[in-house]
């Protein structure tokens, strides 16, 4: 990172902030707190990219990302489909006040399907070309394959962190050794002594915290907490927490599962009132109760009682005899 994109960014009153298609929310959290950051000081920013759009939601400024460049240009273009050796010659002339373009095909191919002609305008100015999370220029899309004219005249800076970058910017601000593109974007606002706004710092702690877990990633070094210390000094605002959801609202949450969780037992401590249970004594063994044991069905058994009598059955005494009330003499 040195003076000299900076001073490019200083310098220009248009800035194009393109985001390579296979940017993650960590690259448009940086694109977005870029855009945010140099429209307040007055410049005209276009963000453009052909990345889903979808892993931006909830970011400031995502209404303003374009799905194509639109410069303001005033040079028409003229697209339609085209296969190798399809077309024969391309010729123009003009009949009073018309101008026509002829597209002649080669010998036994198809004409040309005028529903498949496209028309959109190129060209316009911009002093400035910054591309976010793209490896190469062709990692822009139809961005560039469409544009190049206007990315080999313009200065263009490559902000990325991965080790497979190419390097093809005028300045080239590839830090390895961070954890976010974000942190990258944070250091080169303040490099120009930009003003961050709530809203750039909002974006830039929401790209850091899901480009590092939450803080929990190995990448996560001194710097990422000291960039992130000083966002939320600038009134950078955390999520808040949500129910019953598998995700943050930044990417992946502390945890990707969802638990059942039984109800809380109400507690109800024992009162003085109450009295204490009694130790249970050890019994020895010629103290134990004989367990009755379980038999099959229908079959009762009991245990014998040795040396005690018969009873004699109540059933058994009938009718008493007819002396027995009369006095009986002993002798």
């Amino acid at each position: 990172m040195n003076e000299n994109t900076v001073r490019l960014l200083k310098n220009a009153s248009s800035v194009l902030i393109a985001i390579g298609k296979q940017a993650k929310r960590d690259g448009f959290a940086a694109a977005l707190a870029l855009y945010v950051s140099l429209t307040q000081e007055g410049k005209s920013v276009h963000i453009c990219t052909e990345a889903d759009v979808a892993q931006a939601d909830g970011l400031i400024g995502v209404d303003k990302i374009e799905r194509s460049l639109a410069l303001g240009g005033n040079v028409l273009k003229v697209s339609f489909p085209y296969s190798d050796g399809a077309i024969d010659k391309v010729t123009y002339n003009i009949t009073d006040d018309r101008f026509n373009l002829l597209v002649e095909p080669h010998q036994g191919q198809e004409a040309l399907d005028s529903k498949n002609v496209r028309f959109t305008y190129t060209g316009g100015a911009v002093d400035v070309i910054v591309c976010i999370e793209a490896q190469t220029l062709e990692s822009l899309g139809n961005i560039y394959m469409e544009n190049p004219d206007i990315f080999d005249q313009q200065k263009v800076i490559n902000i990325d962190r991965r080790f497979d970058n190419k390097n093809f910017g005028v300045e080239n601000i590839v830090e390895k050794q961070y954890s976010s593109t974000s942190e990258i974007v944070y250091d080169v606002l303040s490099l120009m002594r930009s003003t961050i706004s709530a809203d750039a710092a909002t974006n830039l702690y929401a790209g850091t915290a899901v480009a590092t877990n939450n803080f929990s990633s190995f990448s996560t070094n001194a710097h990422t907490f000291e960039t992130v210390s000083s966002l939320l000094k600038l009134g950078a605002r955390k999520p808040a927490p949500t129910q019953n959801r598998a995700q943050s609202p930044f990417g992946m949450g502390p945890s990707a599962f969802q638990y059942n969780q039984r109800p809380p037992q109400p507690f109800a401590p024992m009162t003085p009132q109450q009295p204490m249970p009694a130790p249970i004594a050890q019994q020895t063994s010629s103290q134990l109760q004989p367990v009755q044991q379980v038999q099959p069905s229908g079959v009762v058994m009991q245990s014998p009682v040795a040396n005690q009598p018969e009873k004699p059955n109540a059933t058994e005494n009938k009718t008493p005899p007819i002396d027995w009330l009369k006095p009986k003499i002993f002798k």
